[in-house]
């Protein structure tokens, strides 16, 4: 669930800056010019916020509720500042005031500048937002919205003075955003890879039916995380030079560090077929806050949906007998030869004892919604907490259900993250 601090956090900094900029305008501001300026203030506070998270501190991750939900600000607020910096470009006056000496207040390069980097960022926007680019030429293009971040700070700092007065309570505050989020930005780009980076070597790559299990050995320390986060993994050599994301499917302490796949592309067919033992491997992580051990509920639904299992399956893998709770995991699989580790899970749930495994398999007319989690639950959907992880529209309908069954958003927990 999206944490409220990050967002406020957020909303706080824009009111500050509105306040400031409305209250302390320069003596020969029009109220269009005002108001336009102010417009442009907002979008590169905006656009500073999404450098800032892509940074992916750990202090974000609590503030914003994981990495997951720090993505999807990332991308809303991308999307304002691209619609605020055009109403800004179309608003704001062309021509200087009456009395201004042009020579003084020069509009070059100001302009070029702008329209340079308003275009780069809605082209950027389109294709950061268009789910049917591949992820391997995504990713080296959104490195564009650098140069974007860059072109917008010449922008308003090479702005004449009637425009932007840099000494302004506004302007400082928005100089201030500037440093902050270069530093994020060169932080992003040449440091965080290097500083969260730790080796590994395949030690096995198993071949489930839909999935791809693949075993790694650390080379030197084991990273530290809770069942539930996911990592960043990046095959070293060529033809393998991009990171992708995927929940660690095994448990904490375990000497191997364990991540199952679907095969939904290129890059994870490559990883059935080509990846072979040995092979060097750089993770990065850990990273989520989808931990159900943290709540306080004893009643726990845990839905998962197809690869969805993962997060739930290091999960079990970490729980020791004797845990309070009273779990039902359900899950959901077109056929029964689709759900991966089974007979680990009926296994699991019998060790353990607080488990309930509710397995749905669609090709028997067993799906995943709320009237047939009725009929399998022993006690009214709305005294559960849910723990919810799988594709987008069986998430999405579950919550409309579960809504109609009057269960809290608060009580509905999801992990979904997405680069995209």
């Amino acid at each position: 669930m999206l944490r409220r601090q990050g967002p406020l956090a957020i909303a706080t900094v824009l009111l500050l800056f509105i306040i400031l900029h409305l209250g302390f305008p320069p003596d020969a501001h029009a109220p269009r010019t005002t108001g336009t300026t102010m417009l442009g203030g907002i979008a590169f506070l905006l656009m500073t916020s999404s450098v800032i998270l892509s940074t992916r501190l750990e202090i974000f991750e609590d503030l914003f509720g994981g990495l997951d939900r720090m993505y999807q600000v990332h991308r809303v607020a991308g999307t304002f500042a691209a619609i605020f910096a055009l109403v800004h470009l179309f608003g704001v006056p062309k021509e200087l005031p009456v009395g201004v000496d042009p020579v003084a207040n020069t509009l070059v390069p100001s302009v070029p500048l702008g329209i340079l980097g308003l275009i780069l960022l809605v082209v950027g926007l389109f294709i950061a937002l268009n789910r049917k680019i591949r992820y391997s030429r995504w990713r080296p293009t959104h490195k564009v919205m650098a140069l974007v971040y860059v072109l917008i700070i010449g922008h308003f700092m090479t702005a004449p003075g009637i425009f932007f007065e840099r000494f302004s309570a506004s302007g400082v505050l928005l100089i201030l955003a500037a440093i902050i989020g270069v530093v994020c930005l060169v932080y992003s780009i040449f440091g965080m890879n290097r500083r969260t980076a730790v080796r590994f070597t395949v030690e096995a790559v198993n071949a489930l039916e839909r999935a791809t299990e693949v075993v790694l050995k650390p080379v030197a320390d084991m990273i530290d995380f809770k069942p539930g986060q996911f990592a960043f993994v990046e095959v070293q050599g060529k033809g393998w030079s991009e990171p992708h994301p995927f929940t660690i499917s095994s448990a904490p302490g375990e000497d191997r560090l364990r991540f199952t796949m679907k095969v939904l592309g290129d890059w994870t067919r490559k990883v059935r077929e080509e990846l072979q033992p040995g092979r060097d491997v750089m993770v990065r992580g850990p990273y989520g806050r989808f931990d159900a051990a943290k709540t306080t509920g004893k009643k726990q639904i845990w839905l998962a949906g197809g690869i969805g299992l993962t997060p739930f399956a290091s999960k079990l893998r970490a729980m020791q007998p004797g845990d309070d709770r009273q779990i039902h995991l359900v899950y959901a699989a077109r056929e029964k030869q689709d759900a991966i580790f089974l007979d680990e899970l009926k296994a699991r749930a019998a060790e353990l004892g607080n488990i309930t495994l509710i397995p749905l398999f669609s090709e028997e007319g067993n799906f995943a919604r709320t009237d047939k989690m009725r009929e399998n639950l022993p006690d009214p959907l709305d005294t559960y907490e849910y723990f919810m992880c799988g594709p987008k529209p069986m998430i999405e309908g579950l919550m409309k259900g579960l809504k109609e069954e009057g269960v809290s958003r608060k009580n509905i927990h999801t992990e979904a993250f997405a680069l995209r």
